[in-house]
């Protein structure tokens, strides 16, 4: 960049005095040396008169001056001599006479010797001199002395001024003019690119109206919520999470706004905002703009300055540093008129960069772009100066450096200020000022209106609208990062580090599976439908790894081996779905300990089956544990009394106490604890007892929905009061040999001491009975058919030997045929069942008639015009049981049941 400067303030005034002092003493030297030179000539001239003269032999021979003269001969006086006698009146100098030369010397060391330098040493130097004049100087002397220079800089429009003067040649000329036309060029794309891109501000007053919409329509639709971190999207953008998968621009807009305003910060940080840096950015592009102006406005009072006339250019040589200097003589009209107008164009240039570079600088949002705008456009200043420094010939760049300071006529000034640089220290200053409030204030207003528009207010909350319409609203908690599970984090890490050095079966907290598909349609699962899948067996998960570690970390104890350590957990209470009560623990061991928590078992202790497969059609009630106790339970209920004493069913009560008394905010506590009462007090009877209290409590399969609990149902101790039935067989009724309640007396079996007996799965004398009667009367027919059925079973105990209790028998009328199909179980494990069956079926059909007559007889039966008779009594039924049912179905309707009589003697 050209630079121009005052003659008399130089910053190296000292170091040029010096040099000035230096070059001084070596003349001094010289002029020392230069004065011996007669002196040598005068002896050389006395010893060539010496050598003619005629050779004298003997001692009277003079070889030389001798010690007892009292001096030396005289000196011939020459000519010279008598000029050097001017000298030696000088007080200052001194006589150099060669005898008072020491010998031995160089002739610059016998110029040091006697230099007149060396008697200066008391005299003072230049540059003490001007030490002193300087203390001196005022305003009146520093005002009148001052002169201004234009010193020619490395810059392509000082070279441009030189173009066809023959100094730079005709191809170092084509070259300049190339250079000046390529700046132009740059410089007009540079601001055309600026003008057209950065004129219009990317923050306006429709992005408040955008941002408002994002978030009315986005940042708190619930569509949007995040399940993870439990917030809302507008939370995440304005907390610049950069984990959000969406809503990236705005993320990034808020950053920005917020680095450039500073709003959430206090102190001495809250001063230096984005605003600050743009005022100091726009302050400095002014000064450089000024710069550049003085500059161009220097070369255009330098040239205009100089005399005219043909463009001449004269060289000296500076006597101090021996360097060959340029000096411009005159300048031609043309060449002050092309000055005149590239003045004009760099004047035109550094407005229209005034104008687009406060644009580009006051609509920069981002403080680091704001930054590397201002450095952007300072290159756009220097473009001249890379152009010469790359691609300036030689001779130009010499040209130029060799060529000495412009002088220029003075501006005026006013007590030691003169007008450019008052001129320039106001318009600076009142264009930052006036930009501040048209263009600045404003467009930070915009940014804080965007800003509130984006996360002003409440953030902490989701909206839906239903069907009717109807907005729905409701707060965000937050904090789902930090509850964040962090075996999703081992998992994860896991993944990264499979195939180098870790294999899927390895894993130990991710569940590998075989195709990607497969991950997508399985998080699509209700959470039931999950723990199915996974838990097929309803068995302990947390046995083995990877769902053990999975336990670990839901129980926070890293000590567990495997379920048996979590079984204190079973009965936990969990509220879902927040987890809430216990931290998901014992859902999360119920999940994982299914077989340990009694979840295979309608009538365990635990009551809990929240986390389990528990439910109909589901992998608990499927499996084989769960099977196997509902055939080996009774269709039997205990009184209130038994029930109290019976442990399952009081473990219930307490856990239907624990539920109400919990501190937890659950639903239903309260029927919970009028349950407990009930079932404590009622046994089986709880469900009347409720149902008069007016307490909705569900039914035996299934709970009221609105308690929200997960408990198993009460059927399997009372199936007879809950109705257990074919049409609950997907309940835990129970279902002795596969039967269910009510199937039991259509598959003829026998209820004993608690016990269930069944023809085909229980040991027993199974066998038909045929009988007959004369009497074909409907009504005689049917007061003879209990005391018929208990005198055959009278008479097929006595014969048999086991106990009536033992026997069920079921008649079954046909017309006057009476068929009896009976089993004879073996209720006492000691009974010989073979030599039962010889006894009995070894016993003639009149001896049998005889005790089922007399057992009639006693029992005041009239048997007159009855004629009974016993036809056979063998070991297997002589009809298919088919069609002798059938055959019962035709007289059936006419037979009602006896109270009193046990089921097992019933017709069928």
């Amino acid at each position: 960049m050209p630079k121009f400067q005052r003659q008399a303030t130089h910053a190296n005034e000292s170091d040029i005095l010096h040099l000035i002092d230096e070059r001084f003493e070596e003349l001094e030297e010289t002029v020392a040396l230069a004065r011996l030179i007669p002196q040598i000539h005068d002896r050389l001239f006395e010893l060539e008169k010496l050598l003619e003269r005629p050779e004298v032999r003997g001692l009277e021979v003079k070889t030389g001056p001798q010690w007892s003269e009292p001096g030396p001969p005289a000196r011939i006086v020459m000519q010279d001599d008598e000029d050097d006698n001017k000298i030696q009146e000088n007080p200052d100098s001194r006589e150099m006479d060669m005898k008072s030369v020491p010998t031995g010397l160089s002739p610059r060391s016998m110029a040091e010797a006697l230099s007149p330098a060396a008697n200066r040493k008391n005299k003072k130097k230049m540059t003490e001199i001007s030490r002193e004049k300087m203390s001196d100087v005022n305003e009146h002397i520093l005002d009148t002395q001052t002169n201004e220079y234009y010193t020619w800089g490395e810059s392509t429009w000082d070279l441009v001024m030189f173009i066809g003067t023959g100094a730079l040649g005709p191809l170092g000329s084509i070259q300049t003019c190339l250079l000046a036309v390529v700046n132009v060029l740059m410089q007009v794309v540079f601001v055309a690119i600026a003008y057209y891109n950065f004129t219009s501000p990317d923050v306006n007053e429709t992005s408040v109206l955008e941002a408002q919409r994002w978030r009315r329509a986005s940042g708190h639709s619930l569509w949007s919520y995040s399940e993870i971190s439990k917030e809302s999207l507008a939370e995440r953008v304005c907390k610049l999470d950069k984990s959000l998968e969406q809503s990236g621009i705005q993320v990034a807009l808020y950053e920005n706004i917020e680095k450039y305003l500073k709003s959430g910060t206090t102190g001495l940080e809250g001063y230096f905002t984005g605003q600050g840096l743009c005022i100091v950015a726009l302050v400095c592009w002014y000064l450089m703009v000024a710069k550049e102006l003085s500059h161009a406005l220097a070369l255009l009072r330098g040239i205009l300055a100089m005399p005219s006339g043909p463009t001449r250019i004269d060289t000296r040589e500076n006597p101090f540093t021996k360097a060959i200097h340029y000096r411009l003589r005159t300048v031609a009209f043309r060449r002050k008129v092309f000055s005149a107008l590239l003045f004009g164009y760099r004047l035109l240039a550094a407005a229209v960069l005034v104008f687009v570079g406060t644009f580009f600088l006051v609509y920069t949002v981002s403080v680091t772009e704001l930054i590397l705008n201002a450095v952007a456009l300072g290159i756009i200043l220097d473009i001249d100066d890379l152009l010469f420094d790359a691609l300036a010939t030689t001779p130009g760049r010499h040209l130029v450096h060799q060529l000495d300071a412009l002088p220029m006529p003075s501006l005026p000034r006013v007590r030691g200020a003169d007008a450019k640089s008052v001129s320039m220290s106001i318009g600076i200053p009142f264009l930052t000022i006036l930009v501040y409030f048209t263009m600045l204030g404003p467009f930070v207003g915009t940014l804080q209106d965007v800003s509130s528009a984006m996360c002003g207010g409440n953030l902490g909350f989701v909206w839906n609208a239903d069907k009717r319409r109807v907005v729905l609203m409701a707060p965000t908690t937050g904090g789902g990062w930090e509850d964040q599970d962090a075996t999703k984090t081992f998992a994860v890490e896991e993944g990264e580090r499979v195939g180098f050095g870790l294999d899927q079966d390895d894993a130990k907290y991710g569940v590998w599976l075989q195709d990607v598909s497969l991950v997508g349609d399985l998080t699509v699962l209700s959470q039931a439908e999950s723990i199915d899948l996974f838990n097929p067996d309803c068995g302990n998960l947390g046995d083995t790894e990877p769902m053990l570690n999975y336990l670990k970390f839901f129980l926070q104890n890293d000590s567990l081996q495997g379920c048996a350590d979590a079984a204190p957990f079973c009965d936990s209470i969990t509220s879902l779905p927040d987890y809430g009560g216990d931290d998901g623990k014992g859902w999360a061991t119920r999940m994982l300990c299914s077989a340990t928590c009694g979840c295979q078992t309608p009538a365990s202790e635990n009551l809990l089956v929240q986390g389990c497969p528990y439910g109909p059609s589901r992998s608990c009630h499927l499996s084989e544990a769960f099977l196997e106790f509902r055939q080996n339970s009774v269709c039997i209920e205990q009184n209130a009394s038994s029930l109290r004493q019976y442990p399952p069913w009081v473990q219930w009560i307490e856990a239907l106490t624990s539920y109400g008394n919990h501190a937890a905010n659950l639903k239903g506590k309260q029927e919970a604890l009028s349950i407990a009462q009930a079932m404590w007090d009622h046994g089986c009877g709880f469900q009347a007892n409720l149902s008069a209290e007016n307490i909705s409590w569900g039914d035996c399969f299934s709970w009221n929905s609105s308690f929200e609990w997960e408990f198993k149902t009460p059927e399997v101790f009372c199936p007879l009061s809950c109705g257990c039935s074919r049409e609950t067989v997907d309940s835990a009724c129970p279902q002795p040999f596969g039967y269910a309640c009510d199937q039991l007396e259509e598959e003829r079996c026998l209820t004993l001491n608690g016990q269930h007996f069944c023809p085909g799965f229980s040991p027993s004398i199974s066998g038909a009975i045929s009988a007959s009667a004369s009497t074909t009367d409907p009504n005689v027919m049917a007061q003879l058919f209990v005391p018929s059925q208990m005198a055959l079973i009278d008479s097929l105990a006595h014969f048999s030997g086991a106990g009536t209790a033992a026997i069920r028998i079921d008649l079954i009328p046909r017309g006057v045929l009476i068929i009896g199909l009976f089993n004879i179980f073996m209720v006492d494990p000691t009974w010989n069942m073979e030599n039962m069956s010889s006894s009995l079926f070894g016993t003639s059909i009149a001896v049998f008639e005889a005790r089922v007559l007399q057992f009639l007889t006693a029992a005041g039966v009239q048997l007159a015009g009855v004629g009974l008779q016993i036809l056979s009594l063998t070991p297997d039924a002589l009809l298919p049981i088919r069609r002798l049912a059938n055959a019962g179905n035709e007289t059936r309707s006419q037979l009602s049941d006896i109270d009193g009589v046990p089921s097992s003697r019933r017709l069928v």
